[in-house]
């Protein structure tokens, strides 16, 4: 495919420099913008070092972690370990890299990985269904019986990601996380009916109804599964 003219500036750029200072195992570009939406400055570049540190001298216009992080964030998602939600999580990494391109992989330890990602793991749909099914009444109960809507918005926060694991799962899709959600919904060729219950739900005024809009979110998510 061609590719948008930042992710040829990293490669021609930035990649040739972090090879120059050390083992670099691989390096992708990741971002909304390789699927058809999104912004340059979304545009992210990941190096990935097959030694014990990153090097101090690492160019800095890049993100960096070392391949035996990078192998142990693959298997938490392949064994279908992506909790808590954070910023951290693995999957968000992963996501990124599956639909990312490789600009440099020298020894091939990229595309082994991009073999791996390319199977989606049975364990992370199995067990982001099984999460969100366990929650559903509890989560809803605690939405009933909360009149301040920030508190329900931060219960929310937490929810919605394990509700959104398990929907974009249910399609053998990782989830790229909250920013972005509804664009790749649409790359995916979703049903979108899962975006407009979650924006009818922050539009809730009362307690029970946000609950009943949660649960009619989260059992069109689990019927998909």
């Amino acid at each position: 495919m061609s590719l948008p003219a930042p992710v040829l500036d990293l490669a021609s750029d930035v990649v040739p420099d972090a090879e120059d200072h050390g083992k670099l195992a691989f390096a992708y570009a990741h971002g909304p913008l390789l699927s058809g939406f999104g912004t340059d400055e979304e545009l992210g570049l990941v190096c990935v070092w097959d030694q014990d540190a990153v090097p101090e001298t690492a160019p800095s216009q890049a993100s960096h972690i070392t391949q035996r992080d990078f192998d142990t964030a693959l298997t938490a998602v392949t064994d279908g370990r992506v909790w808590p939600a954070s910023r951290q999580t693995p999957l968000t990494e992963i996501a990124g890299f599956a639909y990312g391109v490789l600009l440099s992989d020298e020894d091939g330890a990229g595309t082994a990985a991009r073999g791996a990602v390319g199977e989606f793991p049975t364990a992370l749909a199995t067990t982001s269904g099984q999460k969100l099914a366990m929650e559903v009444g509890n989560v809803a109960a605690k939405l009933t019986a909360e009149p301040d809507r920030w508190l329900r918005a931060d219960l929310l926060s937490t929810s919605l990601y394990h509700a959104y694991v398990a929907w974009f799962a249910a399609h053998e899709r990782y989830f790229t996380g909250a920013r972005r959600r509804a664009e790749y919904a649409r790359h995916f060729g979703f049903d979108l009916t899962v975006l407009e219950l979650e924006d009818a739900l922050w539009r809730a005024d009362e307690p029970g109804e946000a609950a009943d809009r949660y649960q009619a979110m989260a059992e069109v998510i689990l019927n998909d599964l």
